[in-house]
């Protein structure tokens, strides 16, 4: 990984509220952010370029890190613990993704990000404790077996509840990570709340139950992720692209979807990543997917992104008005989106329900632009 990509993606970490490090396939420290120092209590000096089985005494626990770094670029969910100068143990839950540098054919680099969950794991055990001493006392008084009873309910909502912590505290690291790919643009974290919002919506427009829809809408919020190895002076250039300008901007699409590595939780994410610029009748990128062969969560987010790039000003363009963006979308219908889709947008634009998503989420007075001029990018 040369300099100016440790310093790219290390800012990146550094905007995150959970612990993130970066190393290499040898297990050596490339970068740490603030608060995974803050969790290790050492400063980043004796941190940068240390192994991380130096941080561990005990030879079970380095050789379980040695396993993980032998299996180096396999997506790592678990939960494992840092180790505190005194002696004590933080425990945590641990994510580990690879990054696929230039050419490369496997990852030379890990990202992992570590969360906290030591308030968690002090509540378990109070539990636990709690349960056996009504478990004891329920032996001795049969009349106790009716709280004992509520009590296992309540554990299991307890239990339950966590569960929902540590998803929302996931989703809260997927959409810092969704900030961060943003971060190059004036409307850092805006632009992906509002993605979100007009997948939910058409996504429950065109029959989708609830969960699904909430899948889609988070998993939309990581579209662009890929953009994060697309150099600067291709993102926020004015002018139009030239084809190797365009090649290497196309290719966010399939960088997106390796960024996401193969776990469960980033199925959807993956399909909208690298199918989100496909069109309904072949013409798209990076597949030339067409018509039901595109998935619908990548047809949703489509017509979502689009629809968001036409109405927001950009270095190469400026905003259209909403009115303009909804002709220009419906006109796109049976070319560059599915004709339901387009309709599901239709319904939810003349019941003014998406002007009040857009409202919501920081949607700007746009002045009416001269078509010609306003054309978006093949990269938008």
């Amino acid at each position: 990984m040369q300099g100016s990509e440790v310093r790219q993606i290390g800012g990146l970490l550094d905007a995150l509220n959970c612990g993130a490090v970066v190393i290499d396939r040898a297990g050596r420290v490339v970068h740490i952010n603030q608060r995974l120092c803050e969790l290790l209590r050492r400063p980043r000096s004796q941190l940068i370029g240390r192994e991380i089985t130096s941080l561990y005494r005990s030879a079970s626990d380095r050789g379980v890190i040695r396993t993980a770094l032998a299996a180096f670029g396999e997506p790592l969910d678990a939960e494992f613990y840092l180790p505190q100068p005194d002696g004590g143990k933080l425990p945590i839950v641990v994510a580990a993704r690879g990054i696929v540098e230039g050419d490369a054919a496997a990852p030379q680099h890990l990202v992992v990000t570590l969360i906290d969950i030591s308030k968690q794991k002090e509540a378990e055990q109070s539990l636990r404790d709690q349960y056996r001493i009504i478990a004891e006392l329920s032996n001795r008084v049969f009349g106790q077996a009716e709280k004992l009873q509520d009590y296992s309910s309540e554990l299991e909502r307890r239990v339950r509840e966590r569960t929902a912590q540590l998803h929302a505290a996931h989703l809260d690291a997927l959409y810092m990570l969704a900030v961060a790919s943003e971060a190059k643009d004036a409307d850092t974290g805006q632009h992906v709340r509002r993605i979100q919002a007009y997948a939910h919506a058409l996504a429950r427009r065109l029959g989708l139950g609830e969960d699904d829809a909430d899948e889609i809408g988070y998993s939309a919020v990581l579209h662009d992720v890929g953009k994060i190895h697309v150099p600067d002076e291709i993102l926020k250039k004015p002018g139009a692209l030239s084809p190797d300008e365009r090649r290497r901007m196309q290719e966010h699409t399939l960088v997106g979807e390796r960024i996401l590595g193969t776990g469960a939780f980033f199925v959807r994410a993956r399909r909208i990543a690298r199918s989100h610029h496909e069109n309904w009748d072949g013409s798209g990128y990076p597949d030339a997917l067409a018509g039901g062969a595109i998935p619908l969560e990548a047809r949703i987010v489509h017509l979502a992104d689009v629809y968001d790039a036409l109405v927001h000003a950009r270095v190469y363009k400026p905003a259209w008005t909403p009115d303009d963006a909804a002709r220009a979308i419906r006109e796109a219908g049976g070319r560059m989106f599915e004709p339901d889709v387009v309709d599901a947008f239709n319904d939810l634009h003349a019941r003014g329900e998406w002007t009040v998503l857009a409202d919501g989420n920081g949607h700007p007075t746009a002045a009416a632009p001269s078509r010609e001029q306003s054309v978006p990018r093949s990269d938008e």
